[in-house]
Parts: C-alpha cells; structure tokens; sequence
C-alpha cells in the first residue's frame, strides 16, 4: 500500500460537515512519536475517528493476539445499511469496502481504531489524544472548535496504524508492505472476541478502561474541580489546561502573543492547590535564572544557589508542584538541554542503580547540579511542566528542539477570539465604554490581524493590546475618531505599522486603518 493514498484529499471537508478543514492541510497538532512538528490531515483517519465519536462501528471482533480484527460498520456513503471489513497483519492483508491497492477507504482507520481497543496499553497516546477529542466533541460537536484535538488524533492514529507501538523507524514500517482488497476473503480465526465500543463514545467509560489496562502509577490530582474553571479567560483552551493538568500530563501552550496563554495558565492555577514556580525565557537568560549559580557571599565564601528549576524540584518532594517555562522558545539550547534531561523520568529502580537514594517505584525526575555533582530528585507525579511560547518567523525566537517537543504530551493553541467573543470581552473589562467605541476597536483589532496574515502589515493588534487600547480610550472618555487613533499612538501604532527607515512610525499604515475605522460610521 501506497502510505500517499491516506493523503489523497487536498480539498476542504464540506461534504464531511467540515468545511473549516482541509485535505492534506499542515498542521502543528503533532503525535508524540511526530518529532518533525509538522502533521497533515488525512481526511480518511478525520472520517474513521467520527465513526467511532458517532457511534457508527456497530460490532467488533478481535483475536486473544489482536493482529486480527474485524469490524461492521454503518455506511457513510448509504446511509441506512452497513459494511464489514477485517484486518490481518499476521498475513498483511486487510478486507474493505470499496478498497483495492490504489483506493483506500476510511475503513481502514476503522480497523486501526479497534486493534488500538483492543490492547489500549499499546496505544497510550492515541488514547489520550481520542479522550480529549471526545470530551471536545460531545461539547460543541464538529465545531472548529475541535481542530487541534481532531487533529491531533487523527496524527496518534497514522502513527499507530504505520509503526503500531514501535518507534518510527524505517524498518518497523508496516503499511507499505499491507495488501487491500475486497476479494481478500476474511481469515478463519479462532478463538474471537467482542469488543465492549462503549469507550468509543463514552468519555467515563474510556477513563475507565484506560485507568484498567494502565498498569502504571496515576499522578496525584491536585483537585478534581480544576476542570471547572470559572470567570476571567474566554475560550476552551482553559478547560482543557486544567483537564491535562489534572491527568499529570505536560503541556506546552501556543499561540500568537496577546492571546491568553499565560492568563490562561494563572486562572487555572488559581483553581487548584499547586505550588507555581516561573521560568522566564529571555535573551541573555543565565544560569541562576535557570538551574543555579555558585555566587559570592557576605562573608566572602561561595556558595551554591539554587535557580528557580532546582527550587521546583526540591519543592516537589513535598508537594505538588507547576514549573511553568514561559516563552520557552527563548530558552538557550544549553538550558534547554537540561530540560530534556529532565523529561526523561528514571524509576526508583534505575534510580538506586545510579547511587541515587530514591525510595519506591517511582518514577523519579532527576537533574545533576553542575560543580557540585549533587543529584536532585523528586517524584514524578509532583512535578508538572506547563511551557508556552510563540512559535513561527515572526518572532526572533530559537527553533523549538523536537526531542523537547516530543516530551510535552499536549499541545492547546491559542488563537484571537471571534469577532462576539471579543467584544464580549471588552465590554466586560471596559465596562464604561460606549458600545459603538468598543465595536469599532474590536474591528479594527480582527482587521490588522487580517492584514497582517496578508503581509499587509507588519504586527496586529492583539487581544491585550486592544483592551489597554479600550481602557486608554476610557479614561480619556475617547468617543471621536481623532481622540480614539490618539490612544492608538499611545499604544499599537508602531507595533502594528512599523517603523520607516528613519525610525518614524508608518504613517501610511496608520492613516489606513484610521480610514478604515472612519469607513465603519460607529465613531
């Protein structure tokens, strides 16, 4: 099997009721085992993972080795009857409707989805990925709301279906080498059995099964209400935050800026009982904002002091903790070294293999303290690591190492709020000023953002850019268009427009969008 046959579809999803994806479209919603940061939509794994959201897989069977399944499945293309297809890797031949050597279908994905239910301790990360997906979709159906998260698993399902459970090497490749073809005639298995698909559409019900066959320690939740977060940030991204947190896994936040990333983080923090350590990615970042530094003292010794990552972990032995790395791509490659050290957890085995007085099973996050060889510990299920930053050529920012991205197990991007949304927020932090005003600065904040993914201009006016904008405009009682683009010097004009080449602010920039709010008729 040609692997190009899963990517065939390059135009958007409409007939799907997807009009917001795209065949084929990149993406930066990537699986774990994904160290390129780059994903692409296979429009047949999107419709086999609403099969599955749907309901839409009536039966299945699987071998007691699970190299074979079988599967029935309600028809996209009829509705009203139903297909069967199976799937063999022993023999490397799969049976689907429709499907031949040049024509794969989304039974495929189907068949990968039920191998995956079948021994889920194989496939922890598509798991994780369809929760999330799932939680998404019984909220706002196949709103675009649910992009990252479909896509996101539809890239843990790819991976999966190609390499299974190993890693993805040329040689554990298994899709190339899979025959498909309806004249295929099913094997003749022996000892088969069903497959309970209530996890497919019951989130509790997948918790559960994941929490069965996962034979490992769960983290420690912090406080099972931090899923409900409350006032303050507008968008799901929030939810979904502490819902990770909650799971123990590490995150990784991201987005333009000014759009909520580190609020986002503050409000759930807010909810729930974790200890918060910063570190700020910065230009000229040292060792002692970073891990430690040996520093002079009062009485003319030196000393080790520890940096804000060795004060976390310290602080995790004690208690849960949150490091939170902000503008982590901002990081020096040398700092972020460590980190990737640290991603690795050890078990309390491997542990006291090392010297290390670990007590338990662990697993343990280690870092040794440069020039003094001590080495720091602390369980695992204490420490969560929450990153954010903004990635692309727009920022003048290091490349985010893939080996570090791989060790973050969710990805939530933040983006600009629709246009309701925005004004809704506005409105709720500038409260006294006047709703035509607020309508006009929400416009033209959603039109230099639309002029900017043009290459019209060189910035935007961000979400908390806009509301320091709307609150200058408050105190100053600004309803004019002159009074409104003064507060607009105060704030946005250079960022948005640039500078020429005497460092003077673009006033051919800043005289277009004055005009564009003039064209408006609010102020």
């Amino acid at each position: 099997m040609d692997i190009e046959y899963l990517f065939r579809k390059h135009t958007p999803m409409t007939e799907d009721r997807l009009p917001w994806l795209r065949g084929s479209e990149e993406h930066s919603w990537t699986a774990k085992r994904n160290t390129s940061g780059r994903g692409v939509v296979s429009a047949i794994l999107v419709r086999a993972l609403f099969c599955a959201l749907e309901g839409s897989i009536l039966e299945a069977q699987y071998s007691t080795s699970a190299d074979y399944v079988q599967a029935v499945v309600c028809s996209c293309s009829k509705p009203g009857t139903k297909a069967a297809c199976w799937l063999d890797w022993s023999s490397n031949r799969c049976g689907i409707p429709h499907g031949e050597e040049a024509k794969v279908t989304y039974h495929l994905g189907v068949l990968a989805v039920v191998q995956s239910l079948a021994d889920p301790c194989h496939s922890p990360d598509f798991w994780q990925a369809y929760l999330e997906l799932l939680g998404a979709f019984h909220k706002v159906g196949r709103s675009a709301e649910i992009k990252a998260s479909l896509c996101l698993a539809a890239d843990e399902l790819y991976y999966f279906l190609r390499y299974g459970s190993a890693d993805p090497e040329p040689s554990q490749r298994r899709l190339e080498t899979l025959q498909i073809g309806p004249q295929h005639p099913a094997p003749q298995a022996s000892e088969m059995f069903s497959l309970n698909l209530d996890p497919l559409t019951d989130p509790e019900s997948l918790r559960k099964l994941l929490g069965s066959d996962n034979d490992k320690e769960q983290p420690t939740a912090p406080n099972n209400d931090a899923c409900t977060v409350t006032a303050g940030f507008v968008g799901w991204q929030a939810e979904a935050l502490a819902r990770a947190l909650v799971s123990g896994e590490n995150i990784l936040l991201a987005g333009p800026t000014g759009t909520g990333k580190t609020y986002a983080l503050h409000q759930v923090v807010e909810h729930m009982d974790l200890f918060l350590v910063i570190i700020e990615g910065k230009e000229g970042l040292t060792d002692l904002d970073f891990i430690g530094a040996i520093l002079p003292q009062e009485d003319g010794r030196r000393k080790w002091v520890d940096g804000p990552l060795l004060r976390a972990m310290r602080q995790a032995r004690i208690e849960p903790v949150l490091l939170f790395l902000d503008e982590i791509n901002r990081i020096p490659r040398v700092h972020l070294n460590i980190l990737l050290g640290l991603m690795n957890p050890k078990s309390g085995l491997a542990c006291r293999q090392m010297g290390i007085d670990a007590e338990g099973q662990g697993p343990f996050y280690i870092v040794e303290v440069p020039m003094t060889s001590e080495m720091v510990t602390c369980p695992a299920q204490n420490l969560r690591l929450v990153s954010a930053g903004n990635f692309g050529r727009a920022y003048h920012v290091y490349d985010l190492d893939p080996a570090v991205r791989r060790r973050f197990d969710t990805v939530i991007e933040f983006d600009y709020l629709e246009y309701n949304d925005e004004l809704a927020l506005v409105q709720r932090e500038v409260g006294r000023l006047d709703a035509c005003t607020s309508e006009a600065l929400v416009k033209l904040a959603q039109e230099t953002r639309r002029l900017q993914s043009n290459g019209e201009m060189p910035g935007c006016v961000d979400t908390a850019t806009l509301i320091n904008w709307a609150r200058k405009c408050e105190t100053n009682a600004s309803n004019s268009l002159a009074s409104i683009m003064q507060a607009a010097q105060l704030t946005w004009a250079d960022t948005v427009c640039g500078r020429d080449h005497t460092g003077r602010v673009n006033q051919g920039g800043f005289r277009a969008l004055e005009d564009y709010l003039s064209s408006l008729a609010v102020v």
